[in-house]
């Protein structure tokens, strides 16, 4: 446990987090998406991004986080659409 604790500090360090990925969107007629990441909970904010143009051209999804996933909602297409995501979740105080 205390080399894994050391290993994220030293990719924190790096400017590396483990909380990023890329997700393409399921194909018509699928209307939702679902990703799953550990690091996801339902007060986390997942913050999208178009990585290709069909994703530049159709807007972003809703997200809805939830416990170990986040869900996008989207209009149905044949063409793939790629996003970014990040995962941020605040501290417990």
């Amino acid at each position: 446990m205390r080399d894994d604790i050391e290993r994220r500090f030293r990719r924190a360090r790096e400017g590396r987090i483990d909380t990023v990925g890329t997700v393409s969107l399921a194909l018509a007629p699928a209307i939702i998406t679902i990703v799953t990441h550990p690091a996801c909970s339902s007060t986390s904010h997942v913050s999208l991004s178009p990585a290709n143009a069909a994703a530049r051209s159709d807007g972003l999804p809703q997200v809805t986080p939830g416990t170990g996933v986040f869900t996008l909602t989207h209009t149905p297409n044949a063409v793939a659409r790629i996003y970014s995501y990040a995962i941020f979740t605040p501290a417990v105080a």
